[in-house]
């Protein structure tokens, strides 16, 4: 009696029939397909945050400017302005195009802008992938703004320092400025305008005590310095002169202020 086995696979068959481990495997394209609420591989947590979108560069500094300077933003009064930023227009309710339909306090350039409402109006609304990009895109902006911000800060502090600098050029130019000008007169001008020269030579040199406390209140030692040396040979020069010996006190009185401030 013959016995009836049922014909069996061989093991080289089975192996000739079998997908390669290329095929057996689906692809990262399928797996993006197949997942629900068209989340691909690319929106999860761990890569989204790699891949920032690049917003409109012009955009952010006009806004950046506008927050800093307290401007009302344009457009906002006309319904048929810009689209302002709000939910993001890839959401699960739909393309929301008109700023009418969004509720109220949910748009980020509005006075009336409520945090918690943008946020639930967000999570309502749009599907991960929208959050995620919209996550990157305010975050994006608030670093871009406060870059610009900074950036707007110390553009004004140098200004103001470039201004104080020039100022103080300019004050310490003003008595060398005088003494070349009389100087100059004084070697031009003929004979009968001596006297002229003169009058304003003494009132350069009664004026002395209160440049050279200027100089000493002001930190500028070098200046006083060259001043007084100045007033100190016209002083020589006229001796006994009366008013001279009040002058030359009044003028030491400032120098050894300074000295015993030292």
């Amino acid at each position: 009696m013959s016995a009836i086995s049922s014909p069996r696979l061989s093991i080289a068959s089975s192996r000739g029939h079998s997908p390669g481990p290329a095929s057996s495997r689906p692809s990262l394209d399928t797996l993006n397909t197949n997942l629900p609420g068209g989340l691909s591989a690319a929106s999860t947590p761990s890569t989204a945050r790699a891949i920032s979108p690049n917003p409109n560069t012009g955009r952010r500094n006009r806004s950046a400017l506008r927050d800093y300077y307290k401007l009302k933003p344009p457009g906002t009064d006309s319904p048929s302005g810009s689209r302002s930023r709000s939910v993001p227009r890839n959401t699960d309710a739909g393309d929301i195009s008109n700023p009418s339909a969004l509720p109220s306090g949910t748009e980020l350039d509005n006075a009336d802008f409520d945090p918690q409402r943008y946020v639930d109006q967000l999570l309502s609304t749009s599907s991960l992938s929208t959050i995620l990009k919209a996550e990157n895109t305010l975050v994006g902006d608030i670093r871009t703004l406060d870059g610009e911000r900074k950036a707007l800060v110390y553009d004004n502090y140098s200004k103001l320092i470039r201004a104080v600098e020039t100022i103080g050029k300019n004050a310490s130019k003003e008595g060398e400025e005088h003494r070349r000008r009389i100087n100059e007169e004084r070697s031009q001008r003929p004979a009968a305008n001596d006297n002229k020269i003169e009058k304003e030579t003494v009132q350069w040199v009664l004026d002395a005590p209160r440049r050279l406390d200027k100089y000493i209140t002001d930190e500028k030692q070098e200046e006083a310095d060259k001043d007084w040396d100045e007033v100190k040979k016209l002083l020589d020069a006229w001796g006994q002169v009366k008013g001279v010996s009040e002058v030359r006190e009044a003028c030491e009185k400032v120098m050894n202020k300074d000295g015993k401030d030292d």
